[in-house]
């Protein structure tokens, strides 16, 4: 089954003042990107991190936050003296100046006077086991998405299917057709002229071999069909599938090239759309 690279994972272990939750986000990109966020890991806890999230992520941008869950009743706060120090001599000035009066509700509220303290040290055992549960949420969570993404996908394969047998039911009279105009048409140029007549069958017969789609409808049924395999992959697929879709596309182009007709331009528009869904889900396919 195929995954999105588009999810998120939240995790939580520990208890007490070593706490950790961990939440990760993860959209598509063409490789993996890391970025961390929240408290500031040791390299060691930080390497860890990006190994497992390499082996279970594989590609796409994700982002980690690791925060420190620590209740009030267990948090300690510092004392900025430098801080204080500064504000009271503002203070001062303000008194003299002006005449008023700071309370001290106003002095604490200053930003960075009073500021929790993270501790030493926090448990690399935890912060891994937090990483771990938000990991396996954010991965139920692409392969959800990516079976909707795989749903979508095999109904415009079948679209697909059905619009190039429509398409080579209508171009499968076209070669006779073709000939018979071609030599409608020489006829009336020669206007009675005496001409080589099996030259002239070789000749008509080579220019509508020209607007031939066989090739092109047979690689495009077995195209579809190493697309539905894709699908049904555990390995990651998605580049695979966007090389697929430019080949599909190129025979397209060349049926409709070669096929003028306008029920015939009426089905590869059809497969044009179709066929730009598909891109526009496999961009998000891992």
């Amino acid at each position: 089954m195929i995954k999105s690279m588009t999810g998120f994972g939240r995790g939580s272990a520990g208890r007490g003042p070593n706490k950790i939750d961990v939440e990760i986000r993860s959209v598509n990109s063409r490789f993996l990107e890391m970025k961390f966020r929240g408290v500031a890991l040791d390299p060691a806890t930080e390497q860890k991190i990006r190994a497992l999230l390499e082996k279970s992520i594989q590609r796409g941008n994700a982002q980690v936050r690791v925060e420190l869950n620590i209740s009030q009743d267990n948090q300690k706060l510092s004392f900025n003296k430098d801080r204080f120090e500064i504000i009271q001599d503002v203070i001062k000035k303000i008194h003299v100046s002006y005449g008023q009066r700071m309370s001290l509700s106003d002095i604490i509220s200053t930003h960075d006077l009073l500021k929790a303290e993270e501790p030493d040290s926090i448990n690399q055992s935890v912060i891994i086991k937090a990483v771990e549960h938000a990991l396996n949420q954010l991965n139920e969570m692409r392969e959800k998405e990516g079976k909707q993404i795989q749903d979508d996908i095999l109904k415009r394969i079948k679209n697909l299917q059905n619009a190039i047998d429509s398409a080579e039911h209508i171009s499968g009279n076209f070669k006779s057709e073709k000939q018979a105009q071609l030599q409608e048409k020489i006829s009336e140029l020669l206007n009675g002229e005496s001409l080589d007549e099996s030259r002239l069958i070789q000749e008509v017969a080579y220019i509508a071999d020209r607007a031939d789609v066989t090739e092109e409808i047979v690689r495009c049924r077995s195209h579809f069909d190493q697309l539905h395999s894709y699908l049904d992959r555990e390995d990651p697929v998605g580049k695979r599938i966007n090389f697929l879709i430019q080949e599909i596309g190129r025979e397209i182009n060349t049926i409709g090239s070669k096929s003028p007709q306008t029920d015939v331009t009426k089905h590869v528009v059809e497969m044009k759309g179709e066929l730009e869904k598909i891109r526009e889900q496999a961009q998000n396919i891992l």
